[in-house]
């Protein structure tokens, strides 16, 4: 099942490259991610995959949010509302979750730098047998670099509360990466 779902989540992702509107990509010593989003009207398309190499646990994810932005005291703020639907291998486990959540960034003085943020999370009622709980959070400090081309470092922690109530974490710690609008 691990490579139906591995290969699913990359011809989906493979499929949108022409509708892109951004790449998202970073790491740390022990993991990488990358995610694809892409423009759907007021909605955005996200695709996004987590791979754990000392852990060789993996999160990938499929979701929509409504997408949009506001002016509040001449700051600009980016966010969005949906859900993701998440499969995971974490241990000895796989977790199918429906996560919701949101996402945010404020640019102040509508600058180049932003504080941003999410966290997304499946209580057991959505959840399918195996997992009591998932959530994936995180907060980032990003620079716009040149025109649509932001650096930036953060932290994020993506875990599954199992049956047993063991908390497995597919990914903790700090990362740094890049995302590139089109």
């Amino acid at each position: 099942m691990n490579l139906r779902l591995i290969a699913f989540a990359l011809l989906a992702a493979a499929s949108l490259t022409a509708a892109a509107g951004s790449v998202d990509v970073n790491l740390s010593n022990d993991a990488i991610e990358a995610r694809l989003n892409a423009n759907a009207g007021a909605a955005e398309w996200t695709f996004g995959f987590l791979y754990n190499r000392d852990q060789q646990d993996w999160a990938a994810n499929v979701g929509l949010l409504s997408a949009g932005e506001s002016s509040i005291a001449g700051s600009r703020i980016e966010g969005g509302l949906g859900g993701k639907v998440y499969g995971v291998s974490v241990g000895s486990s796989e977790v199918l979750a429906l996560a919701l959540g949101f996402q945010a960034r404020w640019f102040p003085g509508n600058g180049s730098f932003a504080p941003g943020g999410y966290p997304s999370s499946a209580p057991p009622v959505l959840t399918l047998p195996g997992a009591q709980q998932f959530f994936d959070i995180g907060v980032r400090a990003e620079v716009e670099v040149f025109r649509n081309s932001f650096l930036y470092v953060g932290y994020r922690q993506v875990q599954a509360e199992l049956d047993n109530n063991v908390k497995q974490n597919v990914d903790k710690g700090g990362f740094v990466g890049m995302q590139i609008y089109f």
